[in-house]
């Protein structure tokens, strides 16, 4: 699995570099020197990891892919002489089907031991090392009293040393850190618990052991047990019992308790050199007759799974994969690249079957062929004019059994274009404004965020719809009269009747969020506005950014790296707290719009129908395409203008009449003014359909019901009068 995973990674790095404007351009001699450099890094890597990848990454940790190395650490496991029922091949070969008995060093290489130990521990005492009676490796004793008789009990043992067999003591191996050294103690009474309450709360217990100087080398209460590393010596214990309360005072209940100190020697097995039945089993110091027999023969077992990882395996298959990856992952690259030649990979899904064509809603009226403008800009055939008529709509990855992200290609391909006609912009001065904001000289007009006002964690960014001049942007159709700074305004008012303290983010604080100059391929442009926006947003110290506007939305969402900030729209944001205002309204029917950055590109379609639905009194009918089908209302990044643009309009106005509906609700400024410049444009055929934002629907119903009271309020107080 981990192999797998480190391929996938290779191929969407590989792709994400291709769909870049760098990858793009990447040559076949670049190619050809990222190969080479690759070949000669994984060799050099290869080698001189080597060492590390034949101990089983102990050192390394396993290259982060094995976290339980405290328990490797604790492995006591060790080999031993096994008994066998039935002689075999593997008995029969190694001379021991007489006995029966698999010795000791047959196992060694069976198994991992103790991997963080160089010299194998006897813990299991299988050589007899400890004996409690005399006080050699170890300690016990225990007693059973009534009541609050208590217990007290004191003596001393020694860690020691074979220094007959081994003259020199123990090897610096075993004794550099100490001899390990188990501490514990139990206790236990008739009765769990006296009137509801626990005996085990009525016990009190202290274990101390000290060294020769009267050092406290362990020390611990209520018998929670230690493990320690001791030097060869003596020691003293001390170990007390303390019964208080209920359990003190009733002699008919009985504690039981005991302690226990253990100290593992170096595990022995016979050489050699011992006699034949002795050889490579383990040694038992406490049988006279077979040391007597054996003698000295004997030795330590150096261990031959010391810092081997028995879980190395992860480990492995992570470099066996990892350094062939940083070659072949250069090569798929490559392939990738003469293959596809850049982005033409993602278009190399495509098989033919002209639904996206089909979904396409600029193609109902220039008739052009959605791939052909594709294939052409990508050669260089056009001039790049086709490519902007391309709304980015999403309809027709939407459409797509092949999910072709099609608009991603589209914002690409824009950012390459050099030379000839660009983009259709009616409204230039608009863009030349907002282009401005994203240099450096401009950062003086906007306001340092030491110095702006943030009373919330929750931050409200407007958009630009609300901040355009009218009469310098619209005022050619509208004579100024629309209401484009609406949205704001509402959201605020539910806001404040929800009681939800949401921070302005004005744009005297933040810039543009850069979202019409990234589809209009000035990527330069809209990475300054960015980094702006983001640094910004990030010293404002909010970890939640709200916007009405669903560009924005999308933008900040999608484009932007906001780790710590959660960026909603508004329609999310009110149902996420919880809307439920008991709105009512006369009889009406509504339809809705579906924006196509907060539908299709978000998956936001049911939270604005949510809000609508809250409003008594108003029906929602769905037009022929809503939700993933819904049309666009015709102009993407304030580009295309024109008839096309206005010829989509009017189809959609044509479907909000089919439903019967008074009013279209959408959610998107944009979209709205949008609409209205069709109403604006002479034409008198949708004068009677209202367009609104759902948030200005609803904070209508909030002012009309607002001033319903105020007015039921007067009449009460005159007629009183």
């Amino acid at each position: 699995m981990t192999g797998v995973l480190m391929w996938i990674c290779v191929y969407f790095i590989g792709r994400g570099l291709l769909i870049k404007a760098w990858g793009t351009g990447f040559t076949v001699a670049k190619s050809r020197q990222l190969l080479v450099g690759a070949l000669i890094l994984s060799s050099a890597a290869t080698v001189a990891t080597f060492d590390t990848y034949d101990k089983g990454f102990w050192d390394a940790r396993g290259l982060l892919t094995i976290k339980d190395y405290g328990e490797l650490e604790a492995m006591r496991t060790q080999p031993g002489d096994v008994h066998v029922h039935d002689v075999n091949e593997f008995t029969d070969d190694r001379g021991w089907s007489e006995s029966g008995v698999v010795p000791t060093s047959a196992w060694l290489n069976w198994n991992i031991y103790q991997p963080a130990r160089y010299i194998i521990t006897d813990f299991n005492d299988a050589n007899g090392h400890q004996d409690p009676v005399s006080g050699k490796n170890a300690a016990a004793g225990g007693t059973t009293f009534n009541g609050g008789e208590g217990f007290t009990t004191s003596g001393s043992f020694m860690i020691t040393e074979d220094t007959t067999h081994f003259p020199e003591g123990h090897p610096e191996e075993v004794t550099a850190d100490g001899i390990t050294t188990d501490v514990a103690c139990e206790f236990r009474s008739s009765e769990r618990k006296i009137n509801d309450v626990s005996t085990q709360t009525m016990v009190a217990t202290t274990l101390t052991v000290t060294d020769a100087s009267g050092k406290d080398v362990v020390s611990f209460a209520n018998c929670e047990g230690a493990t320690v590393e001791l030097a060869v010596g003596t020691y003293d214990y001390t170990y007390e019992v303390v019964v208080s309360g209920a359990l003190a005072l009733n002699d008919s209940i009985t504690t039981e308790t005991a302690f226990t100190i253990a100290s593992y020697q170096p595990l022995l097995i016979w050489d050699e050199n011992a006699p034949a039945g002795l050889a490579g089993h383990t040694v038992n110091l406490s049988n006279s007759e077979e040391m007597a027999l054996g003698g000295s023969a004997y030795s330590y077992i150096e261990n031959p799974t010391y810092h081997q990882n028995p879980k190395s395996l992860d480990a492995k298959l992570t470099y066996a994969m990892f350094i062939p990856c940083v070659t072949f992952g250069a090569l798929v690259f490559v392939l990738l690249r003469y293959m596809a030649r850049g982005y033409e990979f993602e278009m190399n899904k495509c098989y033919g079957c002209d639904l996206c064509d089909d979904a396409c809603p600029v193609r109902l009226f220039n008739g052009g062929d959605k791939l052909n403008i594709i294939y052409n800009s990508w050669n260089n055939e056009d001039d790049g004019v086709p490519l902007y008529s391309c709304l980015t709509c999403t309809a027709c990855t939407n459409a797509c059994p092949q999910l072709v992200n099609y608009d991603s290609y589209v914002d690409i391909r824009r950012s390459l274009i050099v030379g000839g006609p660009q983009a259709e912009i009616p409204h230039t001065v608009l863009q030349a404004v907002l282009n401005a904001e994203a240099e450096e000289a401009a950062d003086a007009d906007f306001i340092a965020t030491e110095d702006y006002p943030i009373t919330s964690n929750v931050g409200y960014y407007p958009g630009c719809v609300d901040y355009l001049d009218q009469e310098m942007v619209f005022s050619h159709v509208n004579e100024g009269t629309m209401n484009l700074g609406d949205t704001t305004t509402a959201a605020f008012t539910l806001f404040e009747e929800m009681g939800t303290d949401v921070a302005y983010l004005g744009r005297d604080f933040l810039k543009c969020c850069g979202h019409d100059q990234k589809w209009q391929g000035l990527d330069e442009v809209f990475e300054k506005l960015k980094a702006y926006n983001q640094r910004k947003i990030n010293e404002s110290g909010i970890d939640t950014l709200v916007s009405s506007c669903a560009e924005c939305f999308r933008t900040f969402a999608r484009d932007y790296e906001l780790e710590d900030v959660k960026v909603m729209h508004t329609t999310e944001f009110l149902i996420e707290q919880g809307f439920d205002m008991n709105l009512k309204s006369d009889d009406t029917t509504v339809t809705y719009h579906d924006p196509c950055r907060l539908g299709r590109q978000m998956g936001i379609y049911d939270e604005p129908r949510e809000l609508i639905n809250a409003v008594e009194g108003v029906e929602i009918v769905e037009m022929e395409h809503s939700g993933e089908d819904a049309m666009c209302c015709g102009v993407s990044s304030m580009m295309s203008c024109n008839e096309n643009a206005r010829s989509l309009r009017v189809t959609r106005m044509e479907e909000v009449r089919a439903t019967g509906a008074d009013t279209m609700l959408t959610s998107c400024p944009k979209c709205v003014s949008h609409f209205e410049c069709l109403k604006f444009e002479g034409d008198e055929a949708y004068a009677d359909i209202e367009i609104l934002d759902v948030v200005s629907f609803l904070a209508r119903q909030v002012n009309e019901q607002k001033a319903q009271l105020g007015a039921e309020t007067t009449v009460g107080e005159t007629a009183e009068a």
